[in-house]
């Protein structure tokens, strides 16, 4: 039996807290051009993990069939990180150095994934990618055209993705209702971790205020991002955000 994942990070209240008081400015403000690349960089290294931790779910599947879907999925999230990819490089001279900006607080977001368990993977690919997907969507009406295209093509089909994991889990919550237990701490576990590496990217960097237009703004999208993952714990029968 998986150990039930232990919850880090922080609660909503705590992230929408940091913006509020947050003093404006580590050090000087970055350009507009500069914030945008350096927030296209997070969400070009971010798909980069999302691809390497989809590849990895594969081996946790219980038959072939389903190992073959979910390598073809893991081959789908590297053409979109590809697509993001190229369009950094069309941005910067140092795509790899703007890449680096947020890798720390990614980096502990998807190192500390539930995967080797296969239902604890599919949670996480339901509810873990997911929120890299909805930040980016509402990142994109805030950049250039160019470069909006890029992010939207790269999400592009991931829908597939997602009821693919919500079937697997719906599968084995019909077969075994106490599965439901695992879920909300897996989904506990994800969330609060990901506040937590969000909050530690407002402190470190004014990149995503200045993109966004405001601290008062950022708060907005944390807000938004725990709406929507409201509703997927809706789909699978779960409604509890701290």
């Amino acid at each position: 039996m998986a150990k039930t994942p232990r919850r880090d990070g922080c609660d909503l209240r705590e992230c929408v807290l940091v913006v509020d008081e947050r003093v404006s400015g580590n050090g000087d403000l970055p350009d507009p051009s500069e914030a945008a690349t350096r927030v296209v960089g997070a969400l070009a290294y971010a798909l980069l993990r999302v691809f390497q931790l989809s590849a990895s779910a594969s081996g946790s599947a219980p038959t072939l069939a389903l190992r073959e879907r979910q390598a073809a999925f893991a081959v789908e999230e590297f053409e979109r990180y590809g697509i993001m990819r190229r369009r950094l490089g069309a941005m910067t001279q140092d795509p790899e150095g703007a890449m680096a900006q947020f890798r720390g607080p990614l980096d502990a977001f998807f190192e500390a994934a539930p995967m080797t368990e296969w239902l604890d993977a599919q949670v996480f690919q339901y509810i873990g990618d997911a929120i890299s997907t909805d930040f980016a969507e509402l990142i994109a009406p805030h950049l250039d055209d160019k470069t909006a295209a890029a992010v939207r093509d790269g999400l592009a089909g991931r829908a597939a993705h997602e009821a693919f994991a919500l079937e697997q889990i719906l599968v084995v919550l019909g077969a075994d209702p106490e599965a439901e237990t695992r879920v909300a701490a897996v989904t506990g576990a994800i969330v609060g971790n990901a506040l937590g590496r969000l909050r530690e990217a407002i402190i470190e960097s004014d990149a995503l205020a200045v993109v966004l237009g405001g601290e008062e703004h950022v708060k907005d999208l944390v807000l938004e991002l725990l709406g929507r993952h409201r509703e997927r714990l809706e789909r699978l029968g779960l409604d509890r955000v701290d």
